[in-house]
């Protein structure tokens, strides 16, 4: 065969051949193809009955052996044969009827040694077909289009191409079948070049109305992020199909035109076309990027009325939207409603919970949805079913976002005895959930037996170190990662900012943001900034930090604020406090946490008007206080505490022993810190909870009570800590010999309490 060297270096396919004959012969040829390939002689083993000996059954296996030992049969009984190999994958029936057909002599019948090429590549042995290929009596468009259709169909587009340009070069001319392969090879390898040169081909000769032309174009510009090239390609369509809606559709969706994709949606069914299966799928995740439930459950309704309602693919799609949007009830009552449960099912729960986590208002909800995903989980293993690598870095993200350790180990174990612990994101997942549960020894074990590290696992290992405050080990792996020729992207540069600012390396920030921007050419985003203001923050340089956000191409956002805010108040700047709190109070109007912040400002500077103010505004406003939610997971269960719930089972028991902790910590010199609160004296209710019995403080105690002394007590907190907490919690690790590990709502900071010092380097608590 020609050589391919020039194709690949080149990239461009010469379609110069003058094929006048194209037009007048394309139906034809096409009519060929398709009986040959999709439909060759269409005969059943029991039409054959009576005209062979031989065929007497439709047991395979049985005409096979019947074959191999020699009888003779009529050239009309290969083509059913090789069908029904095709039909159960049988690769050894393919060899024994090919080597049948070699001894009766019907290796020079085209027709049937056309049919075995396609039969061969079917089966997926590539190699073979091209040997039956090779050796052809003869080359007609149909054993073209057959071996270019076998690579395709085994993902070796590259080879398809190949064969295309040979097929050009040997004077042949394609039908529309063929070029809707070529088409398709070009999706496979994400060739727009190419597939422009062939559309051109297409246009020269006047076949970009047909419908499976048309088709593949439209799939092929859409998977090359093409949209508008794919919608024209479909509305050139002539005769638009299911198929052809349905790429559009896809396309919309696949290239964030949602909206654009459901108006065709509509038009698709004003134009009478009914929908498949995967029509409806593609509009349901269409409906999952908008959380449009409404039209979401009006499309389910469809699907019914269709028949598809039992579908498996159609269920888990409808699941997966109610899930995110919070239908939970629902999708509960349609997954017990299954009578069989597949893995995938099993996956789409468990990864609805979990996106369900990210997109819930409340931090209860949240975690109830964690826990939810923990219960499916755990219900799958009972089952029998085997998890997936999907399942297991979808479970692992949760037992993350949980703090659940004793899980996320649990988990582990189960990795190593399935043999997924080798998979790359199954790893990354492992890093990451102990980076976020606080364990950062097992996060670098797990890290450094990664058998494949990836850019994810690299960059979750940085942000794990600096979110640990252990900023030398940070900038450390990342000397490693660059020496190992692994190209940082923004996100890595955001742990490695983060690192710097939890030190408090101001220059080295500023040098590796220069790097960024200068080495990598990646554009810093709002996360670098925050970083970087952090930074200045923490060194004291507010005046540089606010000339740095008049610096910025965009508009600071809520955190960025909320830093400022909370360097001028540690600091006693009242004048740029008072500018950063009304910047901040543009962004979050009602949030209560705001003005209790910038109250203690005024009271610390003893700016006693202003504090009248400020508590005068949160009575005209009747703002609600901030929700003071913490949990702690102890032995698969999970504990949720909150300072006005009474009906919490342990909650005599867990105040006394907090009482008792506080008075410990007294006599081992904690005073609490006065807390300057809001109160109504009219109805004589506190806007600020009081910090003496704050959530986490509950919590702590609840794990000191019920876990062993050995054992870390892990905590994750809906707000962020206050200032007498966190001192409590440093001189609670002191006393007890704990760890305590808390993470608050500020998910950029872990506080980790050992010895009565905490990792955040007493900078992370704002209140």
């Amino acid at each position: 065969m020609a050589s391919f060297a020039s194709f690949a270096s080149s990239g461009t396919l010469r379609l110069e051949p003058d094929l006048r004959k194209l037009r007048a012969t394309s139906l034809a040829t096409e009519k060929a193809a398709r009986t040959s390939l999709s439909h060759p002689r269409t005969l059943t083993f029991t039409q054959l009955e009576g005209k062979s000996e031989l065929i007497k059954s439709l047991d395979l296996q049985e005409a096979l052996s019947r074959i191999k030992e020699g009888l003779k049969i009529e050239t009309f009984c290969y083509l059913p044969l090789l069908r029904e190999c095709i039909h159960q994958n049988s690769l050894s029936g393919v060899q024994i009827v090919h080597g049948h057909m070699i001894k009766m002599g019907f290796y020079r019948d085209l027709f049937l040694m056309v049919f075995l090429v396609n039969a061969y590549s079917k089966c997926g042995t590539l190699e073979n077909a091209h040997k039956v290929f090779d050796n052809l009596p003869g080359r007609n468009v149909v054993a073209w289009t057959a071996l270019m259709t076998g690579y395709v169909h085994n993902s070796q587009p590259d080879f398809a191409i190949r064969v295309f340009r040979e097929m050009l070069e040997g004077g042949s001319y394609p039908t529309n079948i063929t070029l809707g392969i070529s088409l398709n090879a070009c999706s496979l390898m994400k060739s727009i070049e190419l597939g422009k040169q062939i559309h051109a081909y297409i246009i020269k000769y006047q076949v970009q109305h047909d419908t499976s032309v048309g088709n593949s174009l439209c799939s092929l510009y859409s998977k090359c992020g093409s949209l508008d090239s794919a919608v024209k390609a479909f509305e050139k369509i002539t005769e638009k199909n299911v198929i052809s809606w349905t790429a559009v559709i896809s396309a919309c969706g696949d290239n964030s035109r949602a909206a654009k994709g459901l108006r065709l949606f509509v038009e698709m069914l004003s134009n009478g076309v009914e929908p498949n299966e995967l029509t409806l799928t593609s509009v349901l995740s269409i409906c999952c990027t908008l959380l449009s439930l409404g039209l979401g459950s009006q499309v389910h309704a469809l699907s019914i009325k269709l028949g598809h309602g039992t579908n498996e693919r159609m269920i888990n799609s409808i699941l997966y939207l109610y899930l995110k949007c919070g239908w939970t009830d629902e999708a509960a009552k349609l997954f017990h409603g299954m009578e069989d449960v597949g893995l995938v099912t099993w996956n789409v729960m468990i990864s609805g919970y979990a996106e369900l986590m990210n997109h819930v208002k409340e931090d209860l909800s949240a975690y109830h949805s964690g826990t939810e995903a923990l219960k499916i989980f755990l219900n799958l293993n009972r089952s029998g079913a085997e998890p997936d690598p999907f399942t297991f870095s979808s479970i692992l993200s949760v037992c993350s976002r949980l703090v659940a350790l004793e899980q996320g180990e649990q988990i582990h174990a189960q990795t190593v005895k399935t043999g997924y612990l080798s998979d790359a994101i199954v790893g990354s997942a492992l890093v990451n959930m102990y980076n976020k549960c606080g364990s950062i020894d097992k996060a670098s074990k797990a890290f450094v037996e990664m058998s494949t590290r990836t850019l994810i696992s690299w960059t979750s290992m940085i942000s794990g170190f600096a979110h640990n405050g252990q900023t030398q080990q940070a900038l450390q792996l990342f000397e490693d990662m660059r020496i190992a020729g692994v190209r940082p992207n923004q996100i890595t540069f955001v742990g490695v900012l983060s690192a710097c600012s939890h030190a408090g390396m101001l220059e080295e920030a500023l040098s590796y943001f220069e790097m960024m921007q200068k080495d990598y050419k990646l554009k810093p985003v709002m996360d670098h900034f925050a970083c970087l203001i952090n930074t200045f923050v923490r060194v004291g340089k507010l005046e540089e930090a606010f000339e740095f956000v008049k610096k910025m191409e965009f508009q600071p956002n809520e955190f960025i604020w909320s830093r400022l805010l909370a360097g001028c108040r540690n600091l006693g700047d009242t004048e740029l406090a008072i500018y950063a709190a009304k910047e901040l109070l543009k962004l979050k109007p009602e949030d209560a946490e705001t003005y209790q912040l910038l109250l203690t400002t005024f009271m610390s500077a003893e700016k006693w008007e202003s504090a009248s103010i400020v508590k005068e505004l949160v009575r005209e406003k009747k703002l609600e206080k901030p929700t003071d939610w913490s949990w702690i997971s102890i032995k698969d269960k999970v504990h949720s505490f909150n300072p006005e719930d009474p009906l919490h089972p342990e909650k005599s028991e867990t105040y006394g022993f907090l009482n008792e902790l506080l008075d410990k910590a007294q006599n081992f010199g904690h005073d609490s810190l006065e807390n300057f609160e809001l109160k109504d004296e009219e109805h004589d209710t506190m806007t600020f909870s009081s910090p003496v019995h704050h959530s986490e403080k509950l919590a702590v105690a609840f794990g000191l009570l019920n876990t062993s002394n050995a054992a870390t007590v892990r905590i994750i907190k809906s707000s962020s800590m206050c200032r007498d907490c966190h001192n409590f919690m440093k001189v609670i690790s002191s006393i007890t010999d704990r760890k305590i590990i808390i993470r608050d709502r500020d998910s950029r900071w872990l506080h980790k309490f050992v010895d009565g010092q905490c990792s955040c380097g007493d900078y992370a608590c704002l209140l």
